[in-house]
């Protein structure tokens, strides 16, 4: 006796429950540089050029006569702020028909915000990594000192003793100890595998190399690690076209590392290797999110900006390698 499959006459419908999203998970440009957050777009920073607070100029004052004298020059490093902004729009249609009850999982507003957000985070996120390739750093070479492949784990690393060149130059120029160290996560990957780093850790708890335990190896405040990707590929109709880039590379592939001073917090003469200023907004908040309508088109514009400047402030008080795991 023929019976119905019921199977086969289920109507496919949208999991409510259920998603897929592909996005950066993770954004370190807003803790490679201390933070200033002010009301004015345009400002300087005083800095005190180092040269005089090292010369031995003080002597012996014989009785009756005047001590040695002498004065420091100062300098300044100007900042100027740009708005960066991107908007989204939501059509009332896609409003209405993302409440119906067989519609995919989507929240248009939601999305829109947080799709216009992110796209202001990795703006940054290449802006302040390109800040940091472009310096030009204690270590005097424009692309960063090349380490030859060599912080890949295996024979020959030469990890600990390029870092250990890094912190030394840095301290000899500037006395002052660097105290953050940036890699691009290949590299940092890398290194959790590599024996001479591992034979310093292995009787901690766990054995497992952290950004943790390396900041304690290195005697440093903060190891940061560069996830983030942005896909190059021009977009198509289709929407499916990929090309993903490492932001946080010198060449592509090869992997880098930044080691340098962060000032802990912002203050009267801190040197820092760099600093960001951000505009704040009406309400003192740093981020501005804005609505509108378009009547014409039967639809709402949501639009994420955020107005900042970021700057190199002692290219002395860094050490850039490069290809740190090809060469």
């Amino acid at each position: 006796m023929p019976q119905p499959n019921v199977k086969e006459l289920l109507t496919s419908v949208p999991l409510q429950n259920v998603s897929i999203q592909y996005r950066n998970r993770g954004y370190i440009g807003d803790r490679v540089f201390p933070i200033i957050d002010t009301a004015n777009p345009k400002a300087k920073i005083t800095k005190y050029l180092k040269g005089a607070w090292f010369r031995n100029e003080a002597g012996v004052r014989a009785a009756g006569t005047r001590a040695m004298r002498g004065g420091y020059p100062i300098s300044d490093v100007s900042l100027s702020t740009q708005e960066y902004a991107f908007a989204k729009e939501v059509t009332d249609e896609d409003r209405k028909n993302a409440a119906l009850p067989n519609a995919p999982a989507l929240k248009p507003e939601m999305d829109a915000i947080e799709f216009c957000s992110d796209k202001i985070d990795l703006f940054k996120e290449i802006k302040i990594a390109q800040l940091i390739k472009d310096t030009t750093w204690i270590d005097g070479n424009a692309t960063g000192e090349d380490a030859d492949g060599k912080w890949a784990a295996g024979t020959g690393n030469t990890f600990l003793a390029d870092i250990k060149t890094a912190q030394l130059a840095i301290q000899a120029a500037t006395g002052m100890k660097a105290n953050v160290l940036m890699l691009d996560y290949g590299t940092f990957m890398s290194l959790k595998e590599e024996s001479t780093i591992l034979d310093k850790i292995k009787y901690t708890q766990r054995g497992v190399l952290t950004v943790e335990l390396l900041a304690a190896l290195l005697e440093l405040d903060e190891v940061l690690v560069g996830e983030a990707l942005v896909n190059t590929a021009k977009e198509t109709k289709a929407g499916t076209e990929w090309t993903g880039s490492k932001i946080w590379e010198v060449n592509a592939t090869k992997g880098m590392g930044l080691l340098f001073h962060k000032a802990a917090s912002i203050g009267l003469k801190t040197p820092s290797a760099g600093y960001q200023v951000r505009l704040l907004q009406e309400g003192a908040g740093v981020r501005r999110l804005s609505a509108w309508r378009e009547a014409a088109e039967h639809q709402d514009v949501y639009e994420a900006a955020e107005e900042t400047d970021i700057v190199v402030t002692g290219s002395d008080l860094g050490y850039k390698f490069r290809d740190t795991l090809l060469t």
